[in-house]
């Protein structure tokens, strides 16, 4: 008998050669605003004799602003993108979008749970699914686009 049994090595084949497909897919569409948008300056230098404390001050407001708007890539585009090669078919035990009996186990264990396993991975779902470049906070909210859609 081998090491991995003729199924165990497909379904290995199948999530490696998907995490290759979609790896190779974000990189060939990369929008350069996207790109612009994740290089750009987080603060700038205030030399004295300037008049930077009208700048540091408005900077100083927004970092502690309890109201928090989402700004990431929309959870639909994320999921379509990255989570649906395994959610959509429920290759490696996914649990399948919209599949209320898969998804009550989960749902149970709470959000908090849930967007740690997005994050940290769970079963053979690898770290950040196969969203190398997601934000914890793209895949909270792409997690909760899963739960809502599968309620």
């Amino acid at each position: 008998m081998t090491f991995f049994s003729s199924f165990s090595f497909r379904r290995l084949l199948l999530i490696g050669s998907s995490a290759l497909l979609t790896n190779y897919a974000i990189a060939s569409n990369q929008d350069t605003n996207e790109i612009a948008a994740r290089i750009a300056p987080v603060g700038k230098v205030c030399v004295e004799g300037q008049d930077c404390q009208k700048t540091a001050a408005a900077t100083q407001v927004a970092a502690t602003s309890d109201s928090k708007e989402y700004t990431g890539r929309a959870p639909e585009k994320i999921y379509h993108t990255y989570c649906i090669a395994c959610h959509s078919s429920g290759a490696a035990g996914a649990p399948r979008l919209g599949n209320v009996r898969e998804w009550q186990p989960h749902i149970a264990k709470g959000m908090d749970t849930l967007v740690k396993h997005a994050i940290n991975g769970l079963g053979a779902m690898p770290p950040k699914g196969f969203c190398a470049d997601c934000s914890d906070e793209e895949l909270a909210q792409t997690t909760q686009y899963m739960v809502d859609k599968s309620k």
